[in-house]
């Protein structure tokens, strides 16, 4: 009796074992449950400017973390760690310890994010697939350059005035064989402007028709010169650090607002500050081209010195380019447009996932990126852009829609669809398109962009 009780006890204890190990796993899978999607979002505004999913960077790569942070700690410190990471180190935490030694001391910014956030970025972590760069090979040449259509129209132009003299010769020899037979005097001293201009004078019909043509032709190319004043397109200066876009942005994936950051709430989008880019490059001190060259200079400017890990006192400012100049008369504030507005970056500065240093990006560039819902035809940064962008972009708020029904009709444009629909007749240019665009509200008036 003793023996089968003893039995049923251990078959009991192995059965409660297996079923909290049961309820133990199947907790920690609806932990781990999460969008990728959203995860994808979190991930780029929380953790993309210090962490890679699959390589180290600033800090760790994040893949297989919440594991590791199980095996060596437990799960509930894994999630107090991304909230606020001191908060575990100093409970004792020898996990978190071993972390903060490990990574120089540097201290992660605390992260205002829940669980579920928590889940949904470690779903995209886990799902990530390192991307693979495409090899393009080239079949062969493409077409000609710009230089080369220009040498080729130069040679054709060359080779018509060969033509038109050789034909103006042989008219002449002509001309002349034809007096000697008709027993006209021909004057052999004759000199070639002579020759000219007796022959305009008994033209001289035809001449005063193609002079004034020719005047008109000068006068529109000089006037379209002089429109090209001002226009920039395709200006790109060097800069005193090679900085590279196509890396930041592209590879690393890190937001035009977290180094352009008063982009939402000020006139200007302002250059970076050098405490920006140190943010990262504390701990990352080699480039991938240019190795350590380039980040010397942001340490000389930001007076680090990156053998004791210290600031040195002695700063040296970094001389910037400016890139993008407006006329001083001229009016524009970025907040308006990124935050009120909600235009993306990529509207009026193009792709720059693929540029190194910043540029002016011409239209065919701006027109070529997909997400731009303007087109363009007049060159960037001259006034017939701007205008051209006021009358093809709708204006709206949160909530609103032409037929009037908000949910914020306090709001600015709110008031102003519903007075709208109060006048339809005085209006009804507007409303007939089912779109009130941005010159239909008094974008186009002067005072608007002009001091």
């Amino acid at each position: 009796m003793k023996i089968l009780k003893s039995f049923i006890s251990q078959r009991f204890k192995s059965l409660a074992l297996a079923a909290i190990a049961l309820l133990s796993f199947t907790y920690n899978i609806h932990a781990q449950e999460g969008d990728v999607a959203a995860g994808e979002v979190l991930f780029k505004a929380n953790c993309a400017s210090c962490h890679f999913p699959h390589k180290d960077m600033t800090g760790p790569a994040l893949k297989g973390a919440r594991e590791r942070w199980i095996e060596n700690s437990t799960e509930e410190n894994f999630y107090s760690w991304v909230k606020n990471s001191q908060s575990v180190v100093k409970s004792g935490d020898s996990y978190a310890n071993s972390l903060f030694a490990e990574w120089g001391k540097s201290v992660m910014t605390p992260q205002a994010v829940n669980d579920q956030q928590i889940d949904d970025i470690f779903a995209y972590v886990e799902d990530f697939v390192e991307p693979v760069e495409e090899v393009l090979v080239s079949d062969g040449p493409t077409g000609s350059t710009q230089e080369e259509s220009t040498m080729i129209y130069w040679i054709l132009a060359t080779l018509l005035l060969i033509v038109i003299g050789a034909v103006g010769m042989a008219r002449g020899n002509l001309s002349k064989a034809l007096k000697a037979q008709n027993g006209e005097v021909i004057n052999d001293n004759e000199t070639w402007g002579q020759g000219v201009r007796s022959w305009a004078w008994a033209n001289r019909g035809w001449v005063g028709v193609g002079t004034l043509l020719i005047v008109i032709v000068l006068l529109v190319i000089g006037m379209l010169d002089l429109m090209k004043i001002g226009v920039f397109e395709d200006y790109k200066p060097e800069q005193p650090i090679a900085y590279s876009h196509e890396l930041h942005a592209g590879d690393l994936g890190i937001d035009c607002k977290y180094c352009h950051n008063a982009v939402t709430k000020s006139k200007h989008a302002t250059i970076p500050t050098t405490n920006v880019c140190m943010n990262c490059h504390k701990t990352v001190n080699e480039g991938t081209t240019t190795g350590t060259e380039e980040i010397a200079k942001i340490y000389e400017a930001a007076g680090w010195d990156p053998e004791v890990k210290a600031y040195t006192g002695v700063t040296k400012p970094v001389k910037w380019v400016k890139v993008h100049n407006l006329p001083d008369h001229v009016y524009f504030n970025h907040s308006q447009h990124v935050e009120v507005g909600g235009i993306d970056c990529a509207q009026c500065h193009g792709d720059m996932k693929k540029e190194t240093v910043a540029r002016v990006m011409t239209t065919e560039d701006l027109n070529a990126v997909e997400e731009n819902k303007i087109k363009f035809t007049r060159p960037t940064l001259t006034m017939g852009w701007c205008i051209e962008c006021h009358r093809q972009s709708s204006v709206d708020v949160a909530g609103s829609h032409i037929d009037g029904s908000t949910e914020e009709n306090d709001t600015y444009y709110g008031v102003i669809h519903q007075r709208l629909l109060k006048d339809k007749k005085t209006y009804q240019g507007i409303l007939e398109d089912d779109m009130i665009t941005v010159a239909e509200l008094g974008g186009l008036e002067c005072a608007k962009c002009h001091y």
